[in-house]
This record gives structure tokens, C-alpha cells and sequence, in this order.
């Protein structure tokens, strides 16, 4: 079935008449044309600003990029640091263990002694002095204790001593030892003084670049074997100071 054309009435008599038409077959009255309801206009989607957007990623990744590059140059720098540190605490152990004597000599005081033997009375002083040399580049203080142990005679002498070497410096510190009047009246006849043992033990601040180290040294000799250990087994054939 065709379909219907569409249809308008007269403003005038109602008359219904074909769409299009211009005035009215039944009174000639002007037909206005059709009006079509107005379609609302649909308003643009918001255009992103697609070049703050990529701004604003690229500075986001220079960030990262800028933080975690400055957080391995930290790391790289307490690395290099660190090994730094090690290497020094190292050689400054080792310093210690490169000292070496360099001369020696040695006088007795006996103002305050008096009597003969098996009757003295007072006591005489020996004096022993030492140059210590100190090839390292730090600045080494130092306290030694040595002990003599004459084992035939009785007698057991000890001093301690504290001194300062500066880097590649010599030191002369001078050792006394006490001898009693006690001992020398108990002193057997066939003492034999060319017997005797040294023990030297020895504690040091070493100053560094970053911290100031505190190693020991433990040192013996013994003349029945003509041996010893650390520095007192490089002391032989020494100059006088």
C-alpha cells in the first residue's frame, strides 16, 4: 500500500492540503511552508592539550631518570669511599710492623747506689736508648713496654716509654732500668748475663685521613737462639746513637 503523502491544514479553513502546497485550493489563502523542529547542536568534545600532556611525561621520566642517576653516583661515591678507608686502615696496621731500629746505645747511672758486693745499699739506673725509624707517611705515637729477662741472675727489668715519629721521621726514646740493691747482693757468682730474653710489646695511635687507628705489636728475642720476632728480630749490628 503506497504510502501517504504527508499533509498540512490551512491556517484559514482547515483544509487539509498536501505538504509543499503554496495557498489553499478551498480559499486561496497562503499556505506557510513546514517548519522542522530545530535539531540541538551537540557541543565538541574538550580537545586535550595532547603537548602538556607529553611535557608533562618527559619531565616526569628526567625526574627519575635525574633521581636514580644522582643515586648511583651517591652509591659509586660511598663505594669508592669506603675502599678508600679500608686501604688506609690497612697500611696504617701495617705501619706499625715497618718500624726498625737504627741505632742504640747505653750508660749506666750508679749515683745512688753504694757498698760492695752482697752489702749494697741503693739501686743504679741502666740506660738504654733506641732510634726507631718510621718510613710510613703517618704519624705514629707510640708506647713500648720492654721487659729484660735475665734469667741466671734473677733479674727481671721492665720500663715503658711513650714517644712521637712523624712520617719518615726517627724517633730516640730512652728506656731506664732499675736494678735494686736486692738484686745485685742476690746475684749468684756464675750469673751468665749474656742469657736473656726481651719482650716488647708495643701500642700505637696512627692518625689517618679518616680516622685514627690503634693496632699492637708483640715482639721477642732470645739470645740462646740469636732469634726473635717483629722488630726486635732486626736489631743486631746497630750503630751507637
Amino acid at each position: 500500500m503506497p504510502a501517504q503523502p504527508e499533509q498540512v491544514a490551512c491556517l484559514n479553513c482547515y483544509t487539509l492540503v498536501p505538504m509543499g502546497t503554496r495557498y489553499c485550493p478551498q480559499c486561496g489563502n497562503a499556505i506557510p511552508p513546514p517548519t522542522w523542529p530545530a535539531v540541538p547542536s551537540v557541543p565538541p568534545a574538550p580537545r586535550r592539550n595532547t603537548a602538556l600532556i607529553v611535557v608533562a611525561v618527559v619531565l616526569i621520566a628526567v625526574l627519575i631518570l635525574g633521581i636514580a642517576g644522582y643515586a648511583l653516583y651517591l652509591n659509586h661515591q660511598q663505594q669508592v669511599l669506603q675502599a678508600a678507608k679500608n686501604s688506609e686502615a690497612s697500611a696504617a696496621s701495617n705501619s706499625v710492623n715497618q718500624l726498625t731500629f737504627t741505632c742504640f746505645s747505653n750508660r749506666t747511672d750508679s749515683s745512688n747506689i753504694s757498698g760492695t758486693r752482697g752489702s749494697f745499699s741503693g739501686y743504679l739506673i741502666v740506660y738504654e736508648t733506641f732510634g726507631i725509624s718510621n718510613p710510613s707517611s703517618f704519624v705514629i705515637d707510640a708506647t713500648w713496654t720492654i721487659a729484660l729477662d735475665f734469667p741466671s741472675a734473677g733479674w727481671f727489668l721492665r720500663n715503658t716509654q711513650t714517644f712521637h715519629m712523624s712520617p719518615n721521621g726517627v724517633a730516640y726514646p730512652e728506656f731506664a732500668f732499675t736494678i735494686t740493691a736486692n738484686q745485685l747482693n742476690n746475684t749468684p757468682t756464675n750469673a751468665n748475663f749474656t742469657i736473656f730474653n726481651v719482650i716488647l710489646d708495643g701500642s700505637y695511635q696512627v692518625t689517618g685521613t679518616y680516622a685514627t687507628y690503634t693496632p699492637t705489636t708483640h715482639s721477642t728475642y732470645d739470645s740462646t737462639t740469636s732469634s726473635g720476632n717483629g722488630s726486635l728480630g732486626t736489631g743486631s749490628g746497630l750503630s751507637k746513637c
